[in-house]
């Protein structure tokens, strides 16, 4: 005796599902691609690498004072002459874009990202593959993104016309740095 199926049995085999409803109305399959980092991820994967950067330099500046405390006992008696403190002044204004360039070119030549965009999830690629860039790549975008910034205002004001280049560009999501040197920001 052979029983009825039951009305809600399901077919065997692999399930079958119909195609969604904008496929069904004849619209082409989007291609899938990489999701481009936006401007508020790219931002905090800045301001992170920022007060990253400047610890370690305050971080360099006291081992410099305790070394050189070390190997001169009588200056660190007397204290230090304030040309001393105006070359690290210098040094921390104009210096800091030579900082910035040395960082973000280690870094994005290396893995791709600095901690920063490890910590939010991005990095940059080659905007032809989506490739590791080229240590060609890497310099240029550092250099047009950091080197400016040693200029003390108009290099900071250089830097937030660059980041505001994204807003002319939303597709693609580059910055001017990412255009000059044919990369893209990505997620991921």
């Amino acid at each position: 005796m052979s029983t009825p199926p039951w009305p809600h049995q399901p077919p065997y085999g692999p399930p079958q599902h119909s195609p969604p409803a904008w496929q069904q109305a004849g619209h082409p399959v989007p291609a899938p691609g990489p999701r481009f980092a936006g401007f508020g991820r790219r931002l905090a994967a800045r301001a992170i690498d920022y007060v990253l950067v400047a610890f370690l330099a305050f971080l360099f500046f006291v081992v410099v004072i305790i070394f050189l405390s070390m190997a001169n006992p009588e200056a660190a008696e007397r204290n230090f002459t304030d040309g001393f403190y105006d070359l690290w002044a210098f040094l921390f204004l104009f210096g800091w874009g030579g900082v910035l360039f040395f960082y973000d070119w280690l870094f994005h030549v290396g893995t791709g990202r600095t901690p920063g965009k490890r910590l939010v999830s991005i990095k940059v690629v080659r905007r032809a593959d989506g490739g590791r860039l080229t240590q060609g790549q890497a310099i240029g975008r550092a250099a047009l993104f950091g080197l400016p910034q040693s200029l003390t205002c108009l290099g900071h004001l250089f830097a937030l016309a660059c980041m505001m280049w994204l807003a002319f560009d939303p597709d693609r999501g580059q910055a001017l740095h990412d255009r000059a040197s044919g990369t893209l920001v990505i997620r991921g």
